[in-house]
């Protein structure tokens, strides 16, 4: 008997089949085949942006928490502090935390922290119209790169998914 190994799982069979457990096609043409392995590198490619996505989202909450904070405990420190610093370190330590819990949920909590620096900058605006607009092109940026992001994360848990039910 003949082992044969699918080029996809590389799952051993000991004759040739029809099809294998993962989809692949062995008796299908070589067009066939071809369109299955370009789908499995699309979906792959997928993954791989949407796994992408979430670590720079994950670095912007980092990196906006963790400067938002320091600054708000610099200020803390000195005699100059207002109820805002008290507010900033609380976003803060959101921000900071959701950034870790997207490790394990990654579109849920990376919305959340979307969500909280949008407020953030709706009640800016509110207080202090001219804070809102320093800085603007990188809240555009910012806010630009999460929601491209989330998509892709999106896609990419669709992709999963649409994979584990097979």
């Amino acid at each position: 008997m003949k082992k044969v190994y699918c080029p996809n799982c590389y799952s051993e069979f000991e004759n040739q089949t029809d099809i294998c457990s993962c989809g692949y096609p062995f008796s299908g043409n070589d067009m066939d085949k071809y369109k299955f392995m370009s789908q499995r590198i699309k979906k792959l490619k997928t993954v791989k942006e949407g796994i992408e996505s979430a670590d720079y989202a994950r670095f912007v909450l980092f990196i906006i928490g963790g400067i938002n904070l320091l600054v708000s405990i610099i200020f803390l420190m000195s005699a100059q502090y207002t109820t805002i610093h008290i507010v900033t370190i609380i976003y803060s330590i959101s921000l900071i935390g959701l950034g870790f819990l997207s490790f394990k949920e990654p579109f849920f909590s990376l919305l959340l922290g979307f969500i909280v620096l949008i407020i953030i900058y709706i009640v800016t605006g509110l207080i202090d119209p001219k804070l809102l607009m320093s800085g603007l092109i990188m809240k555009v940026i910012i806010i630009s790169g999460f929601v491209y992001g989330l998509a892709k994360i999106k896609m990419a848990e669709n992709v999963i998914k649409r994979e584990q039910k097979k």
